[in-house]
């Protein structure tokens, strides 16, 4: 390879432009930032003990007013409104993400995108790019480097979200190709996110992308004042590839690189939990609208999944709070069997954790099943089966949650989402403006437009 991936990431960066990208494309950017929006609004709602910490703390800063803090009425310098942005946009666990990367792209690279967008007048174009470059990164770097980095105990949303986050904050200032390369090695230099927030301590997850938007657009503008990072922050010998993956495949990180836009390979989240419980969600879910038998005649419920999702998901079976009900599989699963969903209500454990899903827990047993994750046949699944005691069986079997590329949601199903994340935060009626101004987001002369619609 006669370049570093460094310099083609930069490169790709610096030359795309708006109309190089599909309608298709366009039209997935658009959903996702309503997407955001939603999660975000459900993630001010749920996370309240964290993000009333964080603002007390970073609202107080105060500082220079470029860019809104969503729910508040302040402005506050572009970095700490990215920051909060983020924090509250991963708060429900809502947020989008993608199965090979890992992780979740939007919540870090939306939020600076917009807080840029905000404090320097630009257009809906102009952060479409951004973000689209932002999704690119996060997805190709992630992709590249996993299983390895995820074993390892780290989190792409945390990791390599700062990297995309910086990415999408270069675009979104225009820096020149130096400058865009300055860019991403000064985001390497930050990146962190540890998994094990998973296992206690959930409420901090947040952190991960907060942290990833704040960094990249610090990285952003100190690289257009004139710092330098290193020469080879991703590929170079103590670089970031080496110290976070075992594995790397660079043809993932390269191939069609600004052809091929990865936005649309992310999925979206309809329930608010860990990624890893939606399959086994949607197959409860459609075992009770089937006909649940009564639990009295239910010997085991037996949850079948992939190794990561038991790693991540499967410890946790009497879930004490908020945090832990979204990293429970057999809470998720039990709560879907008894109801047919799972909502924002049912992390309310002290109300929706009720005798009959109490009884359902106990009964469940998680299993490992390798061929549920098959990433060349598009498999990332569960299978919930229904074991009763006169030896009978009955089993539904999801090989990829609804939200995914494959299974495809449309902008109606993101607006019936944010009408449920925003209950008690915003009226219908600014629920309906807001959806509006998505829908025309690339004609808008100004990013503020959807942004001063945000504040409480």
């Amino acid at each position: 390879m006669d370049k570093r991936p460094t310099d083609l990431l930069s490169d790709y960066i610096h030359k795309l432009r708006y109309e190089d990208l599909p309608k298709d494309v366009v039209e997935s950017t658009k959903l996702f930032l309503l997407d955001y929006l939603a999660s975000a609004m459900a993630g001010y709602k749920i996370n309240r003990i964290f993000n009333e910490a964080l603002w007390s703390v970073v609202g107080g800063m105060g500082g220079k007013k470029e860019s809104r803090a969503f729910f508040h009425k302040a402005k506050l310098p572009a970095p700490n409104a990215a920051l909060l942005n983020a924090a509250y946009g991963h708060g429900a666990d809502m947020d989008d993400g993608n199965r090979t990367a890992q992780g979740h792209p939007g919540v870090c690279v939306i939020p600076a995108a917009l807080a840029l967008a905000e404090a320097h007048r630009l257009t809906g174009r102009d952060a479409i790019v951004a973000i689209v470059v932002g999704y690119d990164i996060f997805v190709r770097l992630a992709t590249a480097m996993n299983p390895s980095h995820l074993s390892r105990g780290f989190h792409t949303t945390g990791t390599v979200g700062t990297i995309a986050a910086g990415g999408a904050a270069a675009k979104a200032l225009n820096l020149s190709l130096d400058k865009v390369r300055n860019a991403l090695s000064l985001s390497a230099l930050q990146a962190a996110g540890l998994l094990e927030v998973a296992e206690s301590g959930q409420m901090a997850k947040p952190l991960h992308p907060a942290k990833a938007a704040f960094s990249g657009i610090l990285s952003a503008r100190l690289s257009e004042a004139g710092a330098e990072g290193p020469r080879e922050p991703l590929e170079g010998r103590k670089g970031f590839i080496k110290a976070f993956t075992d594995h790397v495949d660079l043809d993932i990180l390269l191939k069609d690189l600004g052809k091929d836009f990865r936005i649309s390979s992310c999925y979206f989240k309809l329930y608010p939990a860990c990624r890893h419980t939606h399959a086994a969600i949607d197959a409860a879910s459609n075992l009770r609208r089937s006909g649940l038998p009564s639990p009295a005649l239910l010997d085991k419920v037996k949850v079948h999944v992939y190794q990561a999702a038991i790693n991540l998901t499967g410890t946790i079976y009497e879930p004490k709070n908020e945090d832990e009900a979204k990293f429970s599989l057999a809470y998720t699963v039990a709560t879907a069997l008894t109801k047919g969903n799972f909502t924002l209500q049912d992390l309310d454990v002290a109300k929706s954790f009720d005798r009959e899903t109490r009884a359902l827990v106990s009964k469940i047993e998680i299993i490992s099943d390798p061929l549920l994750e098959n990433r060349a046949a598009n498999i990332r699944g569960a299978r919930v089966e229904l074991v009763m005691k006169n030896g009978t069986t009955r089993q539904e079997e999801v090989k990829l949650p609804k939200g995914e590329p494959e299974v495809p949601v449309t902008f109606e199903d993101i607006e019936v989402k944010m009408k449920s994340c925003a209950d008690t935060v915003f009226p219908e009626e600014r629920l309906q403006t807001i959806a509006r101004t998505v829908r025309k987001f690339e004609g808008l002369k100004n990013v503020s437009s959807l942004t001063k619609l945000l504040v409480l």
